[in-house]
């Protein structure tokens, strides 16, 4: 690592031009010279972050590790670990493997994910689209434009010409060598062999497209329960969904596999949650209240926050007793404080 003098700090990436050549993407994990760049971590609270992640101002110096409360937050976590020697914050979920702009790795890539592994990601997070012939694929824009060669509505091509695609940076600007996007199957195959080592760390599923919007509906639905059931990752995988049919679909065709209700805003009752199928709340974390996040405790809703940028934003978001915080800069969190291990809802 390399402090530079404007207080950002920048990882070496001297390898990955090397292993991009080589075409020996999928070891990428295993090179200890290659990780994503950190984020600055002594932004304002409210300062960065937001649906976007990642990015933000309020470049600052690496703050110490905080020290851990036995006791955890007021009430300790819902369903959780409680803070100690073990761990000093919540866990973190590694937003889109690691999605910020300056990642020198590929969003919602096995590359990417891998990476978040080797930097302590508690949980991964990537996002499911579907292609016209229905087969869930790991991309978030509804358009192929910025993150692949491609262009137009991801729904318009089918997996064939999807995983044919070039991949950009996730800014746009360049395209890596060797490198195609991925269907949601041959990502969760990728990721895999590293489940006797790192125990399975679990998967977040985003429906970022809305299946019963544009999509084949059931059949779209049914897809994706198909490609999670042969992946053998079902018990760690947590499919969320951005409205509350979605969800409900999802959990009545898979009581099995755990749902999230995802939001951008609002304050959706515990109850409307577990009406859904659904037992997590995946939300922005920008306008959380310690009350909102209390009362969906008291009705058994487990609590993850998403995407803030900036220490004095997870050390709010901790003081709430929120369950996880979800960001685009692993490392720098890691380097903040020791994130708990991820304790998934009964």
């Amino acid at each position: 690592m390399t402090l530079w003098r404007s207080g950002v700090r920048r990882r070496r990436v001297t390898n990955l031009c090397a292993l991009l050549a080589a075409g020996l993407l999928w070891q990428l994990a295993a090179c200890s010279g290659t990780t994503v760049p950190a984020a600055p971590l002594g932004g304002a609270a409210g300062s960065g972050g937001g649906s976007g992640g990642g990015g933000g101002s309020g470049l600052g110096r690496p703050v110490g590790n905080p020290q851990p409360r036995s006791g955890g937050p007021a009430g300790g976590w819902h369903g959780g670990p409680r803070y100690g020697a073990h761990c000093a914050a919540p866990p973190v979920i590694a937003h889109r493997g690691e999605g910020g702009t300056i990642a020198p790795v590929p969003e919602n890539s096995a590359i990417a994910e891998l990476a978040a592994l080797r930097q302590g990601a508690s949980l991964l997070d990537v996002d499911v689209r579907w292609t016209s012939d229905d087969v869930p694929v790991v991309i978030h824009d509804p358009t192929l434009n910025r993150t692949t060669t491609g262009s137009g509505p991801v729904a318009s091509v089918t997996a064939a010409q999807f995983t044919a695609l070039g991949v950009r940076t996730n800014d746009g600007r360049r395209v890596l060598p060797r490198l195609h996007p991925q269907t949601l199957a041959q990502l969760l195959a990728a990721l895999k062999g590293t489940e006797t080592r790192r125990n399975a760390a679990p998967i977040i599923v985003q429906m970022e497209a809305d299946p019963f919007a544009g999509g084949a509906g059931q059949s779209s639905i049914n897809a994706l329960i198909s490609v999670i059931a042969a992946s053998g990752y079902g018990g760690k995988i947590v499919v969320g969904g951005w409205s509350a049919d979605d969800v409900s679909a999802f959990s009545a065709s898979a009581p099995g596999i755990r749902t999230a209700y995802i939001q951008e805003s609002g304050n959706p009752s515990a109850a409307s949650i577990r009406a859904a199928g659904a037992s997590i709340l995946y939300i922005d974390f920008a306008k959380l209240t310690p009350s909102q996040v209390a009362a969906w405790h008291r009705g058994g809703i487990t609590v993850w926050a998403w995407t803030p940028a900036h220490a004095s934003q997870w050390a709010r978001l901790r003081t709430m007793g929120v369950d996880a915080i979800a960001t685009n800069w692993v490392g720098s969190y890691t380097h903040w404080a020791r994130p708990c291990a991820a304790v998934l809802p009964k």
